[in-house]
């Protein structure tokens, strides 16, 4: 049975400041302990809200998380059941991030840190190169695509051009050479 709405927005607050600090692990583990406390243990949801909240929020640009808790907030209590529970949700993780980020700046400040930094930085750009690699060696199939991914390389780089500029041309670029159809290759038009 759902709470009257006086009683809900600071339950919310609390239920969501305790799945927002134990919510390790993604969007899975934060589906996972929004079920067990909304719907298994106080009632307030059904299985096929909180599956309605993950389908209408999967499709918005941004983190799938903190929208199907402002969905789910919503739901339970309005705009102030929004709020608070996205904010709830997030204090955690952002605590914990303004945490890291002064521990980071105490510690590069330590001279004998900062080879192992530095080997760190290295290690992460080689795991985002072969992320790189293994993602475009699954979807770029043919040399025109390899070109728009190249090209795409370049206007960052080198040209300095903004990423949201780059993604926007490179799909337009995309439509002109595969979805129109004077600009098909040859490779996929049809043949008699």
């Amino acid at each position: 049975m759902r709470p009257t709405q006086l009683h809900r927005v600071p339950a919310l607050g609390y239920i969501f400041l305790r799945i927002g600090a134990a919510a390790f692990g993604g969007l899975r583990a934060s589906l996972a302990l929004i079920e067990r406390e909304l719907v298994t243990k106080r009632q307030w949801l059904t299985a096929a809200e909180v599956t309605d909240a993950l389908t209408y929020t999967k499709l918005l640009p941004g983190s799938t998380g903190p929208q199907v808790v402002a969905y789910l907030g919503y739901t339970l209590g309005g705009w102030s059941g929004s709020a608070v529970a996205t904010a709830a949700f997030l204090f955690p993780a952002a605590l914990m991030m303004l945490v890291l980020a002064a521990a980071y700046v105490s510690v590069t400040a330590v001279p004998t840190i900062r080879p192992a930094l530095t080997g760190l930085t290295a290690a992460i750009v080689g795991v985002l190169l072969a992320t790189t690699y293994r993602m475009g060696k699954a979807n770029i199939p043919d040399r025109l695509t390899l070109g728009i991914a190249l090209a795409s390389i370049g206007a960052g780089a080198v040209l300095d051009i903004s990423a949201a500029v780059i993604v926007v041309l490179a799909g337009l670029v995309g439509v002109g050479l595969y979805a129109l159809p004077f600009g098909k290759p040859v490779a996929q038009q049809d043949t008699p």
